[in-house]
């Protein structure tokens, strides 16, 4: 059964106000800390970031500082099980669960219960504890399954990428990248900007460019070939992209850069 000895939803204190109680509190502590904190744990001094979370066993030091403003919410309570075995939650460490708000809500309805004199005050208690600590858990599983997941998709978008700009040539459509890695494309271009903090567009064109220039100082081609050979489908374009990027026109670029008789656009 868990009984909850006192807690406090979103309660602030002074600037820079510091708690210490070497030998702990005498019972559980669960910490919503919603501004930075500097947290002293046995591993060392760690700085939160917001919303991060701790749960403090019986007998366990609890020292922590605001970094400047000091905002939180949190519980003391007393219980025959122990939360972080039956839930496989963190104990004594900070974690971020990535649902703060929800979180924060079941601290609130506590707040209610703990200063009410309703019917059946200690069973809603227990409920809301336990319910908390679920989707303490269920949050914790979804952020390990998000970071997973999104370095699977990182290491598809990453050879995806290397693929598109090594044959850079081919036909890149959005069509074609998206099923690819089975994204909607909406949903693909959120990841590609997210890892590259670029577009698909924009590094093919680059490729592309790269590549004409190179080619360029073939003696034995000409521009058009170059377009082709880049990917290229419209000669017009090709020219006017080059000029854009290198500040001239592809027969210009080449008569400066590698001199040479008879090379006409």
């Amino acid at each position: 059964m868990y009984q909850l000895n006192f807690c406090e939803y979103n309660r602030s204190n002074q600037d820079y106000d510091r708690i210490f109680r070497p030998s702990g509190s005498g019972d559980y502590l669960f910490l919503l800390l919603k501004t930075p904190m500097k947290v002293y744990l046995e591993e060392g001094l760690v700085i939160t970031r917001e919303n991060a979370c701790i749960l403090y066993t019986p007998g366990t030091a609890q020292n922590y500082q605001a970094v400047r403003r000091f905002c939180n919410s949190y519980i003391h309570f007393s219980s025959d099980e122990n939360p972080a075995l039956c839930f496989s939650l963190p104990e004594n460490r900070v974690f971020y669960p990535g649902n703060a708000a929800v979180i924060d809500s079941y601290i609130s309805q506590l707040q209610q219960e703990y200063f009410s004199r309703f019917l059946f005050r200690e069973d809603s208690i227990h409920s809301l504890m336990r319910l908390m600590f679920l989707s303490i858990a269920r949050g914790l599983l979804q952020e390990a399954s998000d970071e997973r997941e999104e370095g699977s998709f990182y290491s598809a978008f990453q050879k995806l990428r290397l693929k598109m700009l090594t044959d850079c040539h081919e036909d890149w459509d959005i069509e074609r990248l998206c099923r690819c890695v089975n994204l909607e494309k909406s949903q693909f271009y959120v990841y590609y900007k997210d890892f590259f903090s670029s577009t698909p567009k924009s590094d093919l064109l680059h490729a592309r460019l790269e590549k004409a220039k190179n080619l360029l100082s073939n003696e034995a081609l000409q521009v058009k070939e170059v377009a082709h050979l880049c990917g290229f489908h419209n000669l017009t374009h090709f020219v006017r992209y080059f000029k854009a990027y290198c500040g001239c026109a592809p027969g210009e670029y080449t008569r400066r850069m590698y001199p040479r008789e008879g090379y006409t656009l």
